[in-house]
């Protein structure tokens, strides 16, 4: 345990331009002596730390302290610049380019002769039609982010209704599969998620907006429970399209049991889940609940009166 609040620390000064004591102490939950017990051991080691008495300040490190390139290892600069480039390839950003080109140029000084390969993670979460047009849109998205400019928007929710609304951007989320917006929006006077995909048109406004401070722990990664009643459905699932439905659900949700293969899941129990189900065709059987069975039931029977 010392020695990871001892690394922890280390990380927070090379980050930060200085911290207290007491930050570090309610950070890690020690007392303030331990804090200065842990920053010895760091000066020990050879790390360049100084304090600065006074209201502003702290512990900090010097400037000029790096970490040598071998702080990582062949793979681990690799697997990093990968992640890193398939981000940039959707959100083409200047200085998370520079960031991929400066790792680059300390590997390769590092170990001389790698070749850096990069190209071992691929994320492309544009449509099938516009990719370009998506990319540009979120493009547009991540300078409001930036600028603290709010965004006017043209969007489609799910049940077709179409609305002009201002929100202002704070972050954006990558979600099985697509992209979301985690904004406040001033029609709605609250922050909502809003997927990209359903934005029709962006322009970025000159008006400003004050960035409220949001933490991981703050934004509702399960956020679809929160507007759609979650329910789990239990479904017998035809070896024809077994594939399509692991890819669906995920490979831990659908089991073999004799020769038949079964899904359980929990859902979003709203009209896309039925859309979703029928798009099988005779594929899905859906077991449970009730209430979905008969709902596909009656979707069903519409669709034959069409064509029957």
């Amino acid at each position: 345990m010392k020695l990871e609040i001892t690394i922890n620390i280390l990380f927070d000064l090379l980050s930060k331009k200085t911290v207290t004591a007491r930050y570090l102490s309610e950070k890690y939950g020690v007392n303030v002596r331990s804090i200065y017990r842990y920053v010895e051991s760091l000066e020990s080691a050879g790390v360049p730390i100084y304090s600065t008495r006074g209201r502003d300040g702290g512990i900090s490190i010097v400037d000029t302290y790096r970490f040598s390139s071998t702080f990582m290892s062949v793979k681990e600069f690799d697997k990093a610049i990968s992640a890193l480039s398939a981000v940039e390839k959707n959100m083409p950003d200047k200085d998370l380019s520079c960031a991929i080109d400066k790792l680059k140029s300390a590997v390769k000084h590092e170990y001389a002769g790698f070749d850096v390969k990069a190209g071992n993670l691929i994320i492309d979460a544009g449509p099938w039609g516009d990719a370009a047009g998506y990319k540009a849109k979120l493009k547009i998205v991540q300078k409001s982010i930036e600028e603290t400019r709010k965004l006017s928007i043209r969007y489609h929710d799910r049940n077709g209704a179409v609305s002009k609304r201002v929100i202002e951007p704070h972050v954006i989320l990558f979600k099985q599969g697509l992209w979301y917006i985690f904004a406040y929006c001033e029609l709605r006077g609250e922050f909502r998620f809003f997927k990209t995909g359903r934005i029709e048109k962006a322009d970025l406004l000159n008006e400003k907006f004050v960035r409220r401070d949001l933490s991981q722990m703050d934004l509702p990664l399960d956020f679809w429970h929160n507007s759609v009643k979650a329910e789990t459905v239990e479904m017998e699932v035809d070896a024809s399209v077994v594939s399509d439905v692991e890819e669906w659900l995920g490979i831990e949700n659908v089991e073999k049991r004799g020769d038949k293969f079964f899904a359980r899941a929990a859902l979003p129990s709203d009209n896309g889940l039925i859309t979703k189900i029928m798009s099988f065709g005779s594929g899905i059987k859906v077991l449970k609940p009730k209430g979905l069975k008969d709902e596909i039931l009656k979707n069903a029977k519409q669709l034959l009166s069409i064509y029957g």
